[in-house]
């Protein structure tokens, strides 16, 4: 299996886009921090409510639409190399059936590049890493993304 993969361009800071699958409030995390190769990422907290879950579960709408289509691209290229492969094959037989196949066309959608936008960045003094948060939106608090204390 092919690995498929996409780059998100941050905001001025750097700053990429998640959501909480709980409550479904985005926050924005640091996509250096996030991908830190010494320091890996495997649950995230969301800083609005405290819920936890595995990372992959805060992805955004428009990051999963963006897998999604690469996966459907991907699905097109190989059933029409296979389709096309056997169109060939058959036509080149001296038989009287002959294939014609209309290739399924591809989904284009657009890169995903992050706006700035209003949300205030906080560092947290436990781990020091960096979540920004519409903050002052009748929350009393908010938690560090990355490993849920208070900030």
């Amino acid at each position: 299996m092919e690995e498929l993969s996409f780059m998100i361009q941050g905001d001025s800071e750097g700053y990429v886009t998640f959501e909480c699958p709980f409550c479904h409030s985005e926050f924005k995390l640091q996509a250096g921090e996030f991908q830190d190769d010494d320091n890996p990422v495997y649950d995230l907290w969301c800083p609005y409510c405290g819920l936890t879950a595995d990372k992959n579960n805060f992805l955004s709408q428009e990051v999963k639409a963006k897998a999604e289509e690469m996966a459907y691209n991907y699905m097109v290229e190989e059933i029409n190399k296979a389709f096309g492969k056997m169109a060939r094959s058959i036509n080149r037989s001296k038989g009287i059936i002959k294939m014609t196949y209309k290739p399924l066309k591809k989904m284009h959608g657009k890169d995903i590049v992050e706006k700035d936008t209003v949300e205030t960045p906080f560092e947290c003094s436990c781990c020091n890493r960096h979540t920004k948060i519409l903050y002052g939106i009748g929350k009393a608090c908010a938690y560090c993304a990355y490993c849920g204390v208070t900030i």
